[in-house]
């Protein structure tokens, strides 16, 4: 019964929850059932969520110390940043694959395209660097070479924002729900851990 139960709370179970939106939406998408503006937004959406999963992670449990979801949170919080580089990767493969080079290097110095291409590439050495043996091996410099998730961040929030700005309805609202709750709660951190005695 405890194998079951490790089974069932384990990482590879969290590896198999977090992998399931994105073959179902691949397969769906190459059946035909998503218009590639609905894979682009689904796929944004998805590495947008899992990476304020892995941010919020330590300021709930500063305000939730004792709490196991708080506890269950900064435990997983890896496994949430691997899986935002891998939507991110799997957006960037299907804006990659929808137009021809040209475009895409025209389109590569628009403020709201370099965003997301600096978000991207600033996710791979911290997703390769996301193994127990790599935060063995680089000591200190793990978590210093981490603390650039933040502006992963950053560019993934101006990239949506702008997007958002760009398109039809001309708004931010969507980046500004997700980012602006995990903003604050960083701030909360700064204060908490800097701050407060």
């Amino acid at each position: 019964m405890s194998n079951l139960k490790s089974l069932l709370t384990g990482k590879y179970m969290l590896w198999l929850l977090l992998a399931i939106p994105g073959v179902m939406m691949t397969l769906n998408y190459a059946k035909g059932q998503f218009k590639y503006e609905d894979i682009m937004h689904i796929t944004g959406e998805f590495a947008a969520r899992m990476l304020i999963i892995s941010l919020i992670a330590t300021p709930i449990r500063l305000m939730f110390p004792k709490t196991k979801v708080a506890q269950w949170l900064l435990r997983n919080r890896r496994f949430f940043g691997v899986a935002a580089f891998a939507y991110t990767l799997l957006h960037t493969i299907f804006y990659v694959l929808e137009f021809p080079i040209s475009k895409i290097v025209n389109e590569s110095i628009e403020l709201s395209i370099l965003t997301g291409w600096i978000a991207f590439f600033v996710f791979i050495p911290l997703a390769m660097t996301s193994t127990n043996a790599a935060v063995k091996r680089m000591g200190r410099n793990w978590k210093k070479l981490q603390q650039w998730v933040y502006l992963a961040a950053i560019m993934a929030f101006a990239h949506w924002a702008l997007l958002g700005l760009q398109s039809e309805e001309g708004s931010m609202a969507g980046a500004l729900a997700h980012f602006v709750p995990v903003m604050l709660l960083q701030l909360y951190r700064v204060y908490k851990q800097k701050f407060s005695k």
